[in-house]
């Protein structure tokens, strides 16, 4: 079996591509359109059926690259002159050569292939299906029931608590679960609300196909306990005794923005101030009660444009892991983003996701990942309590 290739650099490729003057045909390249690209895109066949896995080639004198739009995953780009590579949906997808002809001029041919069978898994659609989890999904297809989930109320000292548990739900299709202000992107795993009271859980799904489905009612859930993560209290000062508590955050006065490694907890490479950076201290106040994170600018003429603003946040703490110094994750929305959401080395980049990798009484330290995960780097935000 030919291996999957999943990237590549584009350049590499062109280094060690034929002296133009020995290809045969010479210069009658540089000026190759699309329809004289000699390039082939064909399903693997497995068990009679057209497979997501796709063989790609191309026998043209060109540098060729393959891009392929996901499911739910971003575009992928693969740099082969024959090869293989995937798409994550059934049906009718379009494959695209891309094509450097010895002139330098790029090109583009489509082509489309016909996909039956999803035998190439993503790691990333298997974790959400819970593929090998007990009460998961076995493959990643068409089709979805209701009643094949099973959702466990879990208790807190003999009642109700404020968490979900879906524990059977082995629907082919993905899954994402709402609970009041409760999300869970899984087929599998807990879901919590920090609200006394009564609320609907509904699922969203789509699956292999494109079908979907939204806001279907599994069933409303009341309430009578609730166990608060000591992150949130430390982070927002809630607590179920002082629902509307907020707690504000002021980045320190010096070496409050910087880089290091991406499972750092802090800066560990180099650090500034923002305001070195043209930007302005200012500070955030996180209001758990109504998810509201309002920003403070404390100079608005700041050169790096940031300003004051009031948006929604979400915390996940699903996503703790130790390994990677994550306690849980913080996503915001503008304007009520950060200060100085600002990404070092990655241009004027704003993240709107966080690992929150300190969290104590008075201190507090975020990081964002680089999207380039083979720059193996962070960006850090380092803040002190307001007293």
């Amino acid at each position: 079996m030919k291996k999957i290739f999943f990237a590549m650099p584009l350049l590499a490729l062109a280094l060690t591509a034929c002296d133009p003057s020995q290809i045969e045909g010479g210069s009658e390249w540089a000026s190759i359109s699309a329809d004289q690209v000699q390039a082939t895109a064909t399903p693997v066949q497995v068990d009679g059926k057209n497979s997501n896995r796709i063989h790609v080639t191309n026998t043209s004198p060109v540098v060729s690259a393959w891009d392929a739009d996901q499911l739910i995953e971003n575009t992928t780009h693969t740099v082969t002159t024959d090869g293989e590579i995937y798409v994550t949906k059934l049906g009718q997808n379009v494959i695209r050569c891309l094509t450097t002809n010895v002139g330098g001029t790029p090109t583009t041919k489509e082509l489309t292939v016909q996909v039956d069978t999803i035998t190439y898994i993503t790691p990333a659609i298997s974790e959400r299906l819970g593929i090998g989890k007990a009460g998961g999904a076995k493959y990643f297809g068409k089709g979805f029931d209701k009643n094949k989930i099973e959702v466990k109320h879990l208790l807190l000292e003999g009642s109700p608590s404020n968490t979900l548990e879906i524990v059977k739900n082995d629907n082919p299709c993905l899954c994402t679960f709402h609970w009041n202000d409760g999300k869970l992107e899984k087929n599998l795993g807990q879901i919590s609300t920090f609200s006394i009271g009564e609320y609907e859980l509904f699922v969203d799904w789509i699956d292999a196909a494109g079908n979907h489905g939204e806001n279907i009612s599994l069933g409303k859930f009341k309430i009578e306990a609730m166990e608060v993560p000591e992150g949130v209290t430390l982070l927002t000062g809630y607590t179920p005794e002082n629902p509307n508590a907020t707690k504000t955050w002021e980045l320190v006065p010096a070496n409050n923005w910087g880089n290091g490694g991406n499972n750092d907890k802090k800066p560990s490479w180099w650090t500034t101030s923002v305001v070195d950076q043209g930007g302005s201290l200012g500070t955030i106040t996180f209001d758990f009660a109504n998810s509201t994170l309002t920003k403070v600018v404390f100079d608005e003429t700041n050169k790096a444009g940031d300003k004051s603003g009031s948006g929604k946040f979400s915390l996940d703490f699903t996503t703790a892991d130790e390994s990677k110094s994550i306690l849980f994750t913080l996503k915001t929305t503008e304007p009520g983003n950060i200060v100085y959401p600002v990404m070092i080395n990655q241009g004027d980049y704003h993240p709107t996701v966080y690992d929150v990798t300190v969290v104590s009484e008075n201190e507090l330290v975020l990081r964002a990942q680089h999207t380039n995960d083979a720059t193996w780097e962070g960006c850090f935000w380092v803040f002190q309590a307001v007293k």
